[in-house]
């Protein structure tokens, strides 16, 4: 394989690739050493957050498909850890430490809007949950509507 002037070829993913997107000296392209950087990062957060190494990480999102646990919905990024902040914070006052607490109150991965907006929304509360889903299947206004126009 002939490498033009100026260009060459990446160790890691064995693109040929202009000099640009390299060091002077190095041999890895700038996307693969931002994509190794990135991994690096979620990893070190995963551990120092939740004390889960990436490997468990990634067994909790295969086990759940690859998929949100709550919406089902398919994400391009990573997903959040969600974990009950009451059992972390019970485990602390039974003298855990707040790395083995917070690893013990994981629940799994949810998408941002899920772990974001819609938990915090119903104050984690399952009886929350399900008078929303009553309201959605009997909205109270078609009830009182029907009986006007009737």
């Amino acid at each position: 394989m002939t490498i033009k002037k100026g260009y060459r070829i990446c160790k890691k993913c064995t693109k040929n690739r202009a000099l640009r997107f390299f060091t002077p000296k190095g041999y890895t392209c700038a996307t693969c050493r931002k994509g190794s950087g990135r991994k690096l990062a979620r990893s070190t957060h995963l551990q120092q957050t939740y004390n889960i190494s990436l490997a468990e990480y990634e067994s909790i999102l295969n086990f759940q498909a690859g998929k949100c646990a709550i919406c089902f919905g398919v994400r391009n990024g990573s997903y959040d850890v969600d974990h009950d902040h009451k059992l972390e914070r019970q485990l602390i006052a039974e003298g855990r430490e707040n790395l083995e607490a917070r690893r013990m109150s994981v629940r799994g991965l949810l998408c941002r809007r899920c772990n974001r907006r819609l938990l915090p929304s119903c104050l984690d509360t399952p009886a929350i949950l399900e008078q929303a889903i009553e309201y959605l299947n009997h909205p109270p206004a078609e009830e009182v509507l029907n009986v006007i126009q009737g």
